[in-house]
């Protein structure tokens, strides 16, 4: 994810009074004109928002220029695509601004009167060649038969992303605080003691602690960490047929929660593992409870559908952002509970499949 931040792009500066469809949203009104060259007439633009939930826009170019006006709570990240090639992740917020740009060098489109593009520039501009770097010894990896080669590759690799993440963390607590500096603590959250963690957020002034994101941290920074023995915090959320789900109406079972989305590689092969789990251990008291971290129900329910889900389904839309999620510390994908009869967490991990021993010792024995 962090790859889509990374985009490098230079200001220039005027206005062309076109219009264009576009799709509202609470705030403040923006307007962005575009003048991009190489791209055909009827070409089409599509401007999506990087935060969950966040608004989406399609614009038809006429020779090169059109416009979109909306609105915005606070300066945004979003990803502008032409083709399915041609991409670059853009700062956006309550202006007038312009992009300038060329079909050839898109991933370099220009944005105009943006402060946070502004300011995401020397952010990116040095850490864009490590993160080229570190994608080249991963490509080295990836093809390296060798293994005293490979070994070496992967113990190099591991040094450079060391070094990328102590230039971020550097950056965290030095460079001035902006929203593209909010964006880089939210991705680094993880790797963060708790101390440091609440250091650098207080660094932020009150208007960039109360945006989403800011918000997000906030709530992340309050979250109790979890542990054995801890009773596993209570939730009621809806399933696919609407139907409220509590945590607690599952108290006499032993629970997997398993958080997980569509997008998730190992999420999905998880789930075409758990119907095995579920029919093997169903009878002896297991049920699986899986939280869906999707922001778009039909998406959660397609890929429920093909990874055969029959036990209890339930999701919010809110992805990492879910209450439920920050108070479960769920930092990456997948990410697995098991609960006891009594509501008490008795393991952690990142699969179902691998607490398959867990399940088998804290059921009932077999008769």
């Amino acid at each position: 994810m962090h790859m889509m931040i990374l985009k490098k792009i230079f200001p220039f500066l005027f206005f062309l009074p076109l219009a264009c469809l576009a799709q509202q949203e609470k705030g403040k009104p923006f307007e962005i004109q575009f003048d991009i060259s190489g791209l055909s007439n009827g070409a089409k633009l599509q401007l999506n928002s990087f935060q969950e939930g966040g608004r989406s826009y399609d614009v038809i170019l006429k020779d090169g220029k059109c416009a979109i006006k909306g609105t915005l709570e606070e300066p945004s990240l979003y990803v502008l695509t032409a083709k399915p090639n041609l991409r670059a992740v853009i700062w956006i917020e309550p202006a007038r601004m312009k992009i300038l740009g060329d079909s050839l060098h898109f991933s370099d489109i220009a944005v105009l009167n943006s402060r946070s593009q502004a300011d995401a520039i020397p952010i990116n501009r040095q850490l864009d060649p490590m993160w080229k770097g570190a994608a080249e010894l991963d490509r080295k990896i990836e093809i390296e038969t060798d293994s005293v080669q490979l070994v070496e590759l992967k113990i190099a690799s591991d040094h450079y992303y060391r070094s990328i993440r102590q230039l971020r963390v550097h950056n965290i607590f030095d460079k001035t605080p902006s929203y593209p500096l909010m964006q880089e603590l939210y991705f680094l959250r993880t790797s963060l003691t708790r101390d440091s963690l609440q250091l650098a957020f207080d660094r932020f002034p009150q208007n960039m602690k109360k945006s989403r994101t800011g918000r997000f941290l906030k709530e992340f920074l309050q979250a109790k960490e979890l542990r054995r023995g801890d009773l596993a915090p209570a939730f009621i959320v809806k399933d696919l047929n609407n139907n409220d789900v509590n945590l607690t109406d599952f108290r006499g079972k032993i629970v997997v929660l398993d958080f997980w989305a569509a997008w998730c590689v190992p999420c999905r092969k998880s789930n075409k593992k758990l119907p095995m789990l579920y029919a093997k251990y169903k009878k002896r008291g297991l049920e699986i409870l899986s939280f869906n971290l999707d922001t778009n129900r039909e998406i959660w329910k397609k890929a429920a559908v093909e990874d055969g889900i029959s036990w209890t389904n339930v999701g919010d839309q809110q992805a990492l952002n879910s209450k439920t999620a920050i108070n479960y510390r769920v930092q990456g994908l997948p990410k697995v509970y098991i609960i006891d009869r009594n509501g008490f967490i008795i393991d952690t991990g990142g699969s179902g499949v691998d607490l398959e021993r867990t399940i088998e010792e804290s059921l009932d024995p077999l008769l």
